[in-house]
């Protein structure tokens, strides 16, 4: 079953989950930013109102070795013919 939710539920979610890590590594969050080289007001900003940049967001992530799923994330699809593409509908335009 998959819940839908809305960009800000999955940011506030990311934003506990990040914390509660940093509280499992026992690490203060003056510490967690230093280690991700992100200023502690950006850091704050991100835990109480959901505010913060993708760089820095991958900063955290790789600060407490959450970074596993951006793999997945980035990685591509590789289509081996022009059937291929035709078939995932990517030369399509999308029109308003």
């Amino acid at each position: 079953m998959y819940l839908l939710n809305t960009p800000k539920e999955i940011i506030k979610d990311l934003a506990i989950r990040i914390e509660d890590e940093r509280k499992v590594q026992k690490l203060s969050q003056k510490e967690l930013s230093v280690k991700a080289d992100i200023p502690l007001p950006t850091y704050k900003a991100f835990l109480y109102h959901q505010k913060l940049s993708v760089e820095s967001l991958i900063k955290l992530l790789y600060a407490l070795r959450m970074h596993d799923n951006i793999e997945g994330i980035l990685t591509q699809r590789t289509h081996q013919t022009l059937a291929d593409l035709k078939e995932d509908n990517l030369t399509k335009r999308v029109r308003k």
